[in-house]
């Protein structure tokens, strides 16, 4: 959907005025919603797909995936069936996708143009928040179809209005209600209808008492989306969860009645008053209640446990996945806001003074190696429309690619250079030894539906530890042989064990485990030599109902949030792990404790079965699910499911009246916008149409039409007496084809295209069109061609104010002639380059020093001018006729009035400095509008405008008359940005700013201007 919408922004100012309202609910164009930190590409459009039909589903996928697809619409089903019992259902089939281009456990929904979910083929074995599921597809499948029940609904004037216009974007009130509730929603349903996720796991608990426990607590008002304070959009997903179980667990409407209430009313804001109709306590009382109940559950944990730790990083923000190089040295990888991901290392004598070794295209394990080199993995595309992760040593900031599309995360390496790593599939993910020579072998089957995490050698080598978790929800830490026989379970139960890490020698293991309610280390005792006897001897059976422990689990720490990825020294004596607090995951040390009290379970109930599975023999399986796939049924998503009303003004000033729609299929492989305008006075129209095909990939493929009657002009004769009015018609026909080459650190990208412009003219007296052979009366034909590209290795951390890093080189030029007489062809070019220095000063941000270069060239036939001046920003038509911001220029200057100079050769410049303010925390957001950050600009702007001096044109559009506005202009100013979210979730840019040329031609006034504008500059 992204593409019609970037049509419908050009071709339609309705279009705009919508956007921009609806930009209230982000998730009106795509609800991001399985996990929000995740990389994602987008559905991969090429290639044949198969289609299931159920009843209430449509489920696409390719014959690889056919298993996985006809498991999805079983869960569907079922998943339906649910929350009909809770909510009203949607009409019609839901469009189902599934996707395995992307190395990352996701999914999202849309209800425009019409109901889609598309879900991303990869458990969620890295993301450890999601780690708690009996079945990440039904937890996944069950969350994305909340949201398509509770964004559908609409009722009252707003069910009204779809009767009228169809399923248009601005009539799906509940998208209007902030992050929070929509990801509350999901995630309380994700837990009461499988068993399992977040809101029955321990990670929305850590987040709130992590808050409680350091005094931080945000108000309702800062639960955002768009914040940039740890934990980012968890933020929304957590507290708004807590909060929406409290709401439906204590009403006897439960959760359909809030539902119903926010898409009746035609207001949707309120919902404090939404909340006491539905629920009968508003979200402030509850809020209350929770915030209290937190802070007198925190005063009574006892923080000795928190004492023991050294933290060794002070960032926070996200780490992962310590590992020590000798005893005293720790290397992490993180993302702490202030910087892109990189690897931090960091003496343990010397805490708090880490520094950045390379940069990294995300976090994962990195593995020491001998001679200062790593072992690590990272994602990046392999192609336009595929996210793997791969393998690759480095050392500094070189970098040497070991695999290429491999899906191969969380590596550890063995003293002869061997790997295991986790294989990441469809469903899947297994473990796989590679040598160092090359070639991977699968060591444990990809067949069986277990999945593995976070693999670890012994020290000698022998054994493997790993997380093991089971289909029936239990999870356990476990030890391997080199060749994936199962030898020893160390513990299990239903809860999440990750991150084993074996002592010197290999006679203990430590490990983290959730099941105690928080995050917390154990640790049992090894015995190498009775494991090197099972080795020999055969595998322990591997039964799925296993439930024993040995009594020698003990618990090695008492924190009062959490400790994560546990990693012992080579002398044994210390551990090292993650802690987290408010402001993210600390690395930290402790000494190892091996005498703590034996490990109990108590947060998660224990069952042989687990509570997803009793509740699927409830409900009856749909028997479509076992129907014959047929081919991808693409023409009925295509179909126009609404219509904007269009209304506008003509060449002659009188009103004009149509109608847009777009269409697009759920792989946007087809992607189609039409609208259409007429003039009752002169029945003229105005039309255009666009449509996108991605099937091939690359290219994508643009075609487009057009026609606009835009001008009138009076005939006279020699004494200026009127004679008639001639009104022309200019008609477009264009394909353009685009290309592209994304990396997370170089991307390109390049695209050709033609044009074809009919120029017709009609008149009210006939014979001012001139004789038979005049161009007025056969018309004028413009042929055109153009082409551009960039490059671009541009980069911002978490928490930037800017693009803080990199460059870009952007450059386009277009031909265009005239058919009868190509002599008169003309050419225009521009092209722009970028820079951007990060300074490592003090703020939450580092400080950007930044410039900007443009040229721009025409030859002295062209038709269209360059023009100097004026402020560049993001334009947004609030309501209609209310426009805010400006639009994006080549050759602004700020303080000077826009296209105050004219001129067919241009050059325009600037240099900003540009430093972090404040984050702002405890701000009340008034008016739906949450306020982030604030940063400051320093500025100055130059450009100018020329022709040839030769050029005898003087008075017309394209070029001043010769003297008149020539020279440089020059301005300075500066600008305060505030970083604002409508809605509490869209992110937008507000610049407040003002400036004075110091520069400038006579004619061009010095005053200055101040002005608001949207969007970044450049």
């Amino acid at each position: 959907m992204k593409y019609s919408i970037a049509w419908c922004r050009q071709l339609s100012r309705f279009c705009k005025l919508t956007l921009a309202l609806t930009a209230a609910g982000a998730s009106m164009v795509c609800t991001a919603a399985f996990t929000p930190r995740a990389v994602l590409a987008q559905v991969d459009p090429r290639g044949p797909l198969r289609t299931i039909t159920t009843p209430h589903f449509r489920v696409h996928f390719r014959v690889s995936d056919s298993t996985l697809a006809r498991r999805a619409a079983s869960v569907a089903e079922t998943a339906h069936a649910q929350l009909s019992t809770e909510l009203v259902a949607p009409r019609g089939r839901i469009d189902l996708a599934i996707s395995n281009n992307t190395d990352a456990s996701n999914g999202f929904a849309q209800v425009f143009p019409n109901n889609r979910i598309v879900i991303y083929a990869v458990p969620p074995v890295t993301i450890q928040e999601l780690r708690f599921q009996d079945d990440w597809l039904e937890l996944v499948v069950t969350h994305e179809l909340s949201h398509i029940f509770h964004l559908d609904r609409a009722r009252g004037i707003w069910s009204l209005g779809r009767a009228v216009f169809g399923r248009n974007p601005l009539l799906f009130p509940n998208q209007l209600t902030p992050s929070w509730v929509k990801e509350g929603l999901a995630v309380y349903y994700e837990s009461k209808f499988t068993g399992s996720g977040r809101n029955v796991s321990t990670d929305a608990p850590l987040v709130l008492r992590a808050a409680a426990r350091d005094s931080a607590i945000p108000p309702i008002s800062r639960w955002s989306g768009a914040t940039t304070r740890f934990p980012l959009g968890q933020t929304a997903y957590a507290y708004g969860a807590q909060l929406m179980q409290r709401a439906a667990n204590g009403s006897p409407l439960g959760m359909r009645g809030f539902v119903d209430r926010t898409a009746k009313y035609p207001i949707p804001f309120f919902l404090n008053a939404r909340a006491r109709e539905g629920f009968g306590t508003s979200f402030t009382t509850l809020f209350d209640r929770l915030r209290d109940s937190l802070i007198t559950a925190t005063a009574a944990l006892d923080r000795a446990g928190d004492a023991k730790w050294q933290t060794v990083s002070s960032d926070g923000w996200f780490a992962d996945a310590p590992r020590w190089r000798g005893n005293d040295t720790l290397l992490w990888a993180a993302s702490n806001g202030r910087e892109v991901a990189g690897l931090y290392e960091a003496s343990v004598r010397q805490p708090g003074r880490a520094h950045r070794v390379a940069r990294r295209n995300g976090i994962d394990v990195n593995t020491p190696l001998g001679e200062d080199s790593v072992l690590f993995s990272q994602v990046d595309f392999t192609d336009p429309f595929t996210v793997r992760y791969d393998l690759y040593t480095g050392r500094g900031s070189t970098q040497h690619r070991l695999t290429r599309g491999a899906r191969l995360t969380q590596p550890d390496v063995r003293h002869d250079g061997n790997i295991v790593a986790v294989q990441l599939g469809a469903a899947s993910a297994r473990l796989v030894r590679l040598s160092r020579f090359g070639g991977a072998t699968t060591i444990t089957p990809i067949t069986r539906r277990n999945l593995w995490a976070e693999p670890r050698w012994s020290p000698d080598g022998r054994f493997i530890a790993a997380a093991e978790l089971l289909p029936n929800g239990d999870q356990r830490i476990v030890v391997l042989d080199s060749n994936g026989v199962l030898l020893q379970v160390v513990a299990g139960a239903r809860a999440v064990f990750a991150s084993p890490s074996f002592t010197p020698g290999g006679r203990r293991l430590v490990w983290a485990s959730d099941r105690s309610g928080r995050m917390q280390l154990e640790t049992a005792a090894l015995d190498p030599d009775a494991l090197g006897l099972l080795a020999r001897q055969g595998a322990l059976p591997d039964t799925v109902g296993w439930r024993s422990e040995r009594e020698s689990v003990r618990v090695a720490s008492s924190v009062t949030t959490g400790v994560f990825q546990p990693t012992v020294s080579p002398d044994g004596r210390t551990v090292a792990a993650l802690l987290y607090r408010v402001d993210g995951f600390h690395v930290a040390v402790a000494s190892l404790d091996t005498a703590g009290p034996v490990a109990r379970g108590g947060w998660y109930p224990e069952a042989t079965e687990s509570a997803s599975a009793a509740r699927r023999a409830e409900v009856a399986v749909a028997r479509e699910t076992t129907a014959p796939a047929t081919g991808y049924g693409f023409a009925r998503q295509l179909l126009p499911r609404y219509w904007f009303p269009e209304i506008g003004s003509g060449r002659d000033n009188g009103a004009t009246y149509g109608f847009s729609t777009s269409a697009s299929d759920i792989l946007v492989r087809h992607d189609w916008f039409a609208s259409a305008t007429v003039n009752p006075r002169s029945r003229e129209v105005d039309a255009s149409a666009a449509y996108r095909y991605r099937g091939l990939g690359i290219p994508v493929v643009d075609f487009a039409a057009s026609q606009r009657w835009d001008a009138t002009f009076r005939a006279t004769d020699t004494t200026n007496r009127t004679l008639g009015f001639i009104a022309r018609r200019r008609r477009f026909a264009s394909v353009a084809t685009s290309f592209a080459r994304p990396r997370v650190r170089l991307s390109l990208n390049g695209g050709l295209g033609a044009q074809y412009e009919w120029r017709d003219f009609t008149a009210t007296v006939d014979s001012v069109l001139g004789p038979s052979n005049s161009l007025l009366r056969s018309g004028t034909r413009y042929p055109s061609v153009f082409a551009s590209g960039s490059l671009s290795t541009l980069r911002r951390a978490g928490r930037g104010i800017a693009y803080e890093e990199g460059y870009t080189l952007s450059a386009g030029t277009a031909y265009r002639w005239r058919q009868d007489a190509p002599s008169l062809g003309s050419l225009r070019s521009i092209a722009t380059a970028r820079v951007y220095f990060p300074l490592d000063l003090p703020g939450f941000a580092r400080h950007v020093l930044s410039a900007r270069v443009t040229g721009g060239y025409a030859d002295t036939k062209t038709a269209t001018e360059f023009a100097i001046g004026g402020v560049s920003g993001l334009s947004a038509e609030l309501v209609p006729g209310v426009r805010l911001g400006d639009p994006s220029r080549s050759f602004p200057v700020r303080g000077v009035e826009p296209d105050a100079q004219r001129g067919i050769r241009a050059v325009g410049a600037t240099l900003e400095y540009r430093v972090p303010l404040l984050m702002l925390r405890d701000i009340p957001s008034p008016f739906t509008v949450y306020t982030d950050r604030v940063s400051l600009t320093a500025f100055s702007d130059a450009g100018r405008a020329t022709c040839p001096a030769g050029l005898a044109r003087t008075g017309t559009p394209v070029c001043e008359r010769p003297g008149r506005r020539d020279g440089w202009i020059a301005s300075v100013g500066g600008e305060l940005s505030i970083d604002i979210a409508v809605q509490y979730d869209v992110p937008y840019r507000l610049r407040l700013g003002g400036a004075v040329p110091v520069v400038a031609p006579t004619e061009i006034s010095r005053k200055g201007r101040f002005y608001v504008t949207l969007g970044s500059y450049f």
